[in-house]
């Protein structure tokens, strides 16, 4: 397995400090793209309670480049990586030193993917856990042995640590988890306003040959629909909402049927 999600480094001298958190999701790109490297970097006070460290500076090291930025109000960074050319996993380096002279390090993984094969997006959410796990880990082996597969998620999105831990955990063959946005506090309840989906839109764009969804709940399945993609829904419930022009739903019934569908096929009925 790969990857260091979160690192906390460097206990502050004083008593008015805590440690660093760097936290870093996967990145995926496309060779010779400009990766945006996401970091967030806060400081452990007291227990959980870990603000934001605003305005501060990062540093993201590939090979011999190096590039910088500042955190926003959030604790926020988006770094500027030119992806390699090769595809394949690249560990960025990140690190950050503040005035007086305390600094934290981690790291995030830049999956590099092969322009030449497509790519489908499966919803870590609807993934499930126990027993269940088995059949479902079994189709994600199946279809990446033939394409790319990239996890998406929002319930981990500030939390990427505990995404790949369950991955790992129901045997889930290993590949990026991107967050679909970031977390929203509990009581924004105001679903008319997260109806669109810049962040998977934003995906699409970087990766042209993402052309499948797959998803067991009907959130997700209609924001894969929304985005155009084909959709593979597992389980029985509706995908309702507008159809991009070209966009299909495959029904499968359980993970064990899961596949992809063959060139030119239609859409499955049941839908």
């Amino acid at each position: 397995m790969r990857r260091v999600f979160v690192a906390v480094v460097a206990t502050l001298a004083g008593g008015c400090g805590g440690q660093y958190i760097v936290t870093a999701p996967d990145t995926v790109a496309l060779p010779g793209q400009t990766a945006a490297v996401v970091v967030r970097l806060q400081r452990s006070e007291l227990w959980k309670y870990a603000p934001a460290s605003r305005e501060a500076s990062i540093t993201a090291r590939l090979g011999g480049l190096v590039r910088a930025a500042r955190t926003d109000k959030r604790g926020y960074a988006a770094v500027g990586v030119p992806a390699p050319a090769r595809p394949g996993q690249y560990q960025v380096a990140l690190s950050h030193q503040d005035i007086w002279g305390d600094t934290a390090s981690g790291a995030a993984t830049l999956y590099v993917l092969d322009p030449n094969v497509p790519v489908a997006a499966v919803d870590l959410d609807s993934l499930p856990d126990g027993k269940k796990a088995r059949a479902a880990a079994a189709a994600i082996e199946r279809i990446a042995a033939r394409v790319q597969v990239v996890y998406v998620t929002r319930r981990y999105a500030g939390r990427p640590e505990r995404a790949d831990k369950i991955l790992l955990r129901w045997g889930y063959p290993d590949s990026a988890v991107v967050p679909l946005g970031r977390l929203r506090a509990w009581y924004d309840m105001r679903w008319w306003k997260h109806r669109g989906d810049p962040a998977l839109a934003a995906l699409r764009r970087r990766l042209p040959g993402l052309k499948w969804g797959i998803s067991a709940e009907d959130d997700e399945a209609e924001v894969f629909l929304r985005a155009a993609l084909t959709v593979l829904a597992v389980g029985k419930f509706k995908v309702e909402g507008p159809r991009p022009e070209g966009a299909q739903v495959h029904r499968f019934k359980s993970w064990a049927l899961l596949k992809l569908p063959a060139p030119g096929e239609s859409d499955q009925p049941g839908d």
